[in-house]
């Protein structure tokens, strides 16, 4: 788009300006020197034009260097800056470019009651600040309302702390843009973003949105007659909070096909399940050097979940967890073991955690086990033969997951003995198969013929 973008001259015009001042003066200096029975008139001007032209050409090279210092400027202090300084639009920058974290699950985005409020304020031309808790979706929020409502102006990120000031202090002026500014409270150090800044941006035309966390938000306002230096600052955006709501919550898993994500986005919300699986699954891999015992719960929970059950009681877990261990590291006390489940179970940023206390046991988080699951690992059998014991009248769940998802028939087929010795009677086990296979078995022929295995039991 036309006038947009950041607002100086480039060096390439000092570099053309440069090269020729530089060959005029060269030429005029030669000439005076050897060429012999000048007139006196020519000669006195190229004396002229040669004694300007050196000054000349060192003015110059002082400008050029100051227009590379600017283009450095715009390539280190602007994160979304691409070659030689140039800005990408707004609507070809991908969401990792805003903040948004890479989620394992993949989701289209569903539109937030807050889209249309957000996009109100823009249209008034007012700064916007997306204020709310952690993984509330702030950043996919306002990436997607600017990435479709101001598609064709550049994009400006700048590099926290310090982008701002850098940019602004060498002279550099963003002209409509979109200034992307996530997690505000970077950038509000000391003389690191000036009120006469963002008023500059906003009466150049720049669209202005920034993410704040709730906390940073209330440190910020005024106590008693203490007033903060970065609220004046604050007080320019129009807040929009992005606040729990059920009736949302209720919306949006309504929207979702896969029964395992719509019952994630009933229990937690659609981005605090979505962020939450990011932080999750991180927290599980740097937990595997630091907390052995814990991850491998984890690794053992989410294994207790791929054989066709759900939460594993606490002390079945504690056993199998050391099967996950090196030899050496499998001895251990109460103590901690207690640790272990104490680590695995800390909320995340308050809202999720690798495993959920149940009336049951401990349940692994769905997209941690997803994760788990696409790794390949086999189930090992220590996990088999602990589940065939405690399944109970899930036991066709874990044949019907030994058989058609893991390939192991010789656990599927004790499983199925196992729930004929127990549940021999045909109503009650075809009823508890039409509870547990509902939609997942390949043929449910056999149910009206017990006791012959199933057709994805036989090789």
């Amino acid at each position: 788009m036309q006038n947009s973008g950041v607002r100086w001259s480039t060096p390439h015009q000092q570099s053309v300006r440069l090269v020729v001042v530089t060959a005029v003066a060269a030429s005029s200096a030669a000439l005076a020197q050897y060429w012999t029975g000048i007139p006196w008139g020519l000669l006195l001007a190229l004396c002229a034009i040669a004694g300007v032209g050196t000054p000349l050409v060192w003015w110059l090279r002082q400008r050029a260097a100051s227009w590379d210092q600017r283009e450095h400027a715009v390539e280190s202090t602007i994160r979304s800056a691409v070659d030689a300084g140039a800005l990408p639009r707004t609507g070809d920058s991908a969401l990792q470019l805003f903040g948004v974290h890479r989620a394992p699950l993949h989701m289209t985005y569903l539109t937030r009651n807050a889209h249309a409020e957000i996009v109100t304020a823009l249209q008034t031309g007012q700064p916007t600040l997306l204020v709310g808790h952690a993984m509330a979706g702030k950043s996919r929020l306002g990436a997607e309302v600017v990435r479709r409502h101001y598609a064709e102006l550049p994009l400006v990120v700048p590099a926290p702390p310090r982008g701002l000031a850098q940019l602004f202090g060498a002279g550099g002026s963003p002209v409509r843009t979109v200034i992307w500014l996530d997690d505000l409270e970077r950038y509000l150090g000391d003389d690191l973003f000036r009120v006469e800044w963002l008023d500059r941006a906003v009466h150049a035309g720049n669209v202005v949105v920034a993410t704040m966390r709730s906390r940073p938000y209330e440190r910020f306002l005024p106590h008693g007659d203490l007033q903060r230096s970065q609220w004046e600052l604050l007080e320019r955006f129009r807040p929009v909070w992005l606040h729990a709501d059920p009736d949302e919550r209720r919306r949006l898993a309504a929207m979702i096909d896969d029964p395992r994500m719509r019952a994630g986005v009933l229990r937690y919300g659609l981005a605090e399940y979505l962020g939450g699986a990011v932080l999750a699954i991180a927290r599980l891999h740097a937990g595997e050097s630091e907390h052995p015992l814990g991850a491998a719960m984890v690794h053992a929970a989410a294994d207790w979940r791929r054989v066709g059950l759900d939460a594993v009681p606490e002390p079945v877990l504690a056993r199998l967890a050391r099967r996950y261990l090196p030899e050496p590291g499998r001895r251990g006390s109460a103590d901690r073991t207690a640790r272990a489940i104490e680590w695995a179970s800390e909320p995340i940023d308050h809202t999720v955690a690798l495993l959920e206390p149940t009336a049951g046991g401990w349940r692994a988080f769905d997209p941690v086990v997803d994760h788990l699951a696409a790794e390949g690992r086999p189930v090992p059998d220590a996990v088999w033969n602990a589940a065939l014991r405690s399944a109970g009248d899930r036991l066709i769940a874990v044949c019907h997951a030994a058989a058609a998802v893991h390939h192991r028939q010789d656990v599927a087929e004790r499983a199925w003995r196992r729930a004929l010795e127990r549940h021999g009677d045909t109503a009650v086990l075809t009823a508890r198969l039409l509870r547990d296979l509902r939609g997942s078995a390949p043929d449910a022929a056999w149910w009206t013929d017990p006791p012959s295995p199933p057709d994805w039991l036989r090789p």
